[in-house]
């Protein structure tokens, strides 16, 4: 039997520049979806995965997306990763903040 996670990277946290979550340790399962809210206003963000194999050096993974000024939810599919996992975020700046929620969901 599959088990399945979801896991709160970032909670609400107003971001004004290139940003990037805490390393996920992830490396138990076969899938994941990285889900990102908006709250508010903001600014077209761009979303992408990246993958680590110690937590410390880091290499996209996955498809980028580019979450639109009148969008608050977008999702980033992973098949094929290691151990560890976090969501880069670039768009925002001093002058067009973003308010974001990132959710892992894990699955194997």
């Amino acid at each position: 039997m599959q088990q399945t996670n979801t896991s709160v990277l970032v909670r609400r946290a107003i971001i004004d520049c290139d940003f990037a979550t805490l390393p996920y340790e992830i490396g138990w399962a076969r899938e994941a979806v990285v889900f990102v809210q908006t709250e508010g206003a903001h600014p077209p963000l761009t979303l992408a995965t990246e993958i680590s194999p110690d937590g410390i050096s880091w290499i996209r993974r996955g498809r980028e997306v580019t979450l639109a000024a009148q969008e608050s939810l977008a999702d980033l599919p992973l098949t094929t990763f290691g151990n560890w996992l976090r969501l880069v975020v670039s768009g925002a700046s001093l002058d067009a903040t973003a308010r974001i929620l990132v959710h892992v969901n894990g699955k194997g």
